[in-house]
């Protein structure tokens, strides 16, 4: 049987790991021509998973590696 996955899960499709948002992600600020985002990267192999809005918190993109 699969364990389910909370909607909530993020995870990296590079080396498989997964963490709530708020989880052990590693978080660093960048500026693009959307504004500032907060980048989240896995704290495993560095592959950048999302940008998010610094003031919203809103997803902007999935990224699949940098």
């Amino acid at each position: 049987m699969t364990p389910s996955l909370s909607k909530t899960t993020l995870f990296c499709s590079v080396c498989g790991h997964r963490s709530p948002p708020d989880g052990d992600w590693e978080e660093s600020e960048t500026t693009t021509e959307l504004g500032a985002r907060l980048a989240l990267a896995c704290p495993d192999c560095g592959t950048t998973i999302t940008r998010r809005g610094v003031d919203s918190r809103a997803v902007d993109a999935a990224v699949d590696a940098d």
